[in-house]
C-alpha cells in the first residue's frame, strides 16, 4: 500500500515538471504577436494611438485626431462606415457613398439591403431624371467639406422636401390639398391608392367607394378643393331658375347620388319656395308650367332650368269662360283685356271703368249701377244679346 502511494506521487511531480518545462520553452521560443497590417490607421503610430485601455467610443477618433464636432448618425459608430484601414476615397464619390451596407440596392432582389420606402424605383419618374441619390439626399455640401455632411451631425438625416423638385422647373409644381402635407397621402413617395387614400378624410359610409379622380381630378392639388360644377357633366343647357337660383337649392340628397349611397334624389316643386294663388285658392302644382316656362331650348325650355322665365297667362287651362262678343268684332284678344288684376293678387269682377272704355255710351245709362249687375250674362259670351227691359 505504501509503494503504490509512492508510485503516484512520483508520476504527479514528473507532470509537474513537464508542464514547467513545456511552459518556460514556449517563453523563450514565442516571437511577439503580429500586428494586422490591414487594420492600421493613417496617422496613427501605435496600437496605443487609439487603444488607450478603453473601449472604442466616437470620443476615440475625435479627441486625437478628428473634431469634436463630427458626431456619428444615429445607432451608428464612426466605424460603422468608416472601417478602420478603409480607404474612405469612395465616399466622397456621388452616389457611391450611398451604395455602402445601408443604402446598398439589390439587383437581383429589386430591393434595398436596408428596408426603404423607394420601391422598385427611388421615385416614381425619377429615372426619367438621371437622378441620383445625392441629387436629392445631400451627404456634404462639397467633397472638401466632409464636415458639413449631415451624417457628421448626430441627428437623423432629414429626407428631401417635396417642393425641392416640384417647384416648377425639374418637375411640376403642386399645392397641397386643403393644407394637408403630400405625405398625408402619398406614401413612400408613389401614387396613393384611389379611394382607399381618400377614405381616409372622406368616409366611405358618405361618400362611398368610386373611383374619386373620375370626377375630382382637379381637386386632388387644390389648397381649397370646391365640388365639382353640376355643367361639368350636365353642360350648359341646364341652367340656375330665373338667374339666380342654385342647382342644389332645389335638387337635394346630390351627393350621396353621385357617390353611389342612394339611387335617387329628392326635388323641390314649384310651391317649394312660391305658394302662390289664384282667385283666393292655391295654384296646383301641375298647372304651374301652364304659364311659366323657359326661353331656352333643350332643357332651358323648362321653367325649373332657364334664366329667364315667361309670365303668359294661359287662362284657358281652367277656365272654360268665353272672350267677351268676339263674335261681334270686340277686338278683345285675352282675359287681360277686362281683368287687369294681378295674376295672383285677388281676382274682382271688372268694374264700370273696364266696360266704358268700349261701351262709353252706356255711361249716362249706368247711372251708378254696375254694369254686371244686368248684363251679368252678357260678360263671358261671345255673341251676348240686348237686354229688353219691359216698360
Amino acid at each position: 500500500m505504501a509503494g503504490r502511494r509512492r508510485h503516484v506521487l512520483v508520476a504527479v511531480v514528473v507532470f509537474v515538471l513537464l508542464c514547467a518545462a513545456a511552459a518556460a520553452a514556449l517563453a523563450l521560443c514565442a516571437a511577439p504577436a503580429p500586428a494586422f497590417d490591414g487594420w492600421t490607421h493613417d496617422g496613427a503610430d501605435t496600437c496605443a494611438s487609439c487603444h488607450d485601455g478603453r473601449p472604442l467610443s466616437d470620443q476615440t477618433c475625435t479627441a486625437f485626431c478628428h473634431g469634436s464636432h463630427y458626431k456619428s448618425f444615429p445607432g451608428k459608430q464612426c466605424w460603422s462606415c468608416h472601417v478602420p484601414g478603409a480607404d474612405t476615397a469612395p465616399l466622397s464619390a456621388p452616389s457611391s457613398a450611398c451604395s455602402q451596407g445601408c443604402h446598398l440596392w439589390n439587383q437581383a432582389l429589386r430591393d434595398y439591403s436596408i428596408p426603404s420606402t423607394h420601391g422598385a424605383l427611388p421615385h416614381d419618374g425619377a429615372a426619367g431624371y438621371g437622378k441620383t441619390c445625392l441629387d436629392c439626399h445631400q451627404t456634404s455640401i462639397s467633397i472638401g467639406d466632409p464636415g458639413g455632411s449631415p451624417h457628421h451631425s448626430g441627428v437623423v438625416t432629414p429626407p428631401p422636401t417635396c417642393a425641392g423638385c416640384h417647384n416648377g422647373v425639374y418637375a411640376v409644381a403642386q399645392v397641397t390639398h386643403d393644407g394637408n402635407p403630400c405625405t398625408s397621402c402619398h406614401t413612400g413617395m408613389d401614387l396613393p391608392p384611389v379611394p382607399v387614400t381618400c377614405n381616409k378624410c372622406h368616409p366611405a359610409a358618405t361618400f362611398g367607394t368610386p373611383d374619386c379622380l373620375k370626377c375630382h381630378p382637379g381637386q386632388v392639388h387644390n389648397t381649397k378643393p370646391q365640388p365639382m360644377s353640376c355643367s361639368n357633366c350636365h353642360g350648359d343647357a341646364y341652367k340656375q331658375h330665373a338667374g339666380k337660383v342654385a342647382c342644389l337649392t332645389c335638387h337635394t340628397g346630390i351627393a350621396a347620388l353621385h357617390h353611389g349611397q342612394s339611387q335617387t334624389t329628392t326635388q323641390k316643386d314649384c310651391r317649394s319656395c312660391h305658394a302662390k294663388k289664384h282667385a283666393g285658392k292655391n295654384v296646383p302644382q301641375s298647372k304651374c308650367a301652364t304659364c311659366h316656362k323657359g326661353t331656352g331650348t333643350g332643357a332651358a325650355a323648362t321653367a325649373q332650368h332657364s334664366a329667364a322665365v315667361t309670365k303668359s297667362y294661359v287662362c284657358s287651362t281652367c277656365h272654360a269662360q268665353k272672350l267677351h262678343a268676339t263674335a261681334l268684332g270686340s277686338g278683345i284678344t285675352s282675359c287681360g283685356t277686362c281683368h287687369r288684376g294681378k295674376y295672383h293678387a285677388g281676382q274682382k269682377t271688372p268694374g264700370n271703368s273696364v266696360c266704358l272704355r268700349c261701351h262709353a255710351s252706356s255711361a249716362r245709362h249706368a247711372n251708378g249701377y254696375a254694369c254686371a249687375l244686368c248684363h251679368r250674362s252678357a260678360v263671358h259670351n261671345v255673341r251676348p244679346a240686348l237686354i229688353r227691359i219691359r216698360p
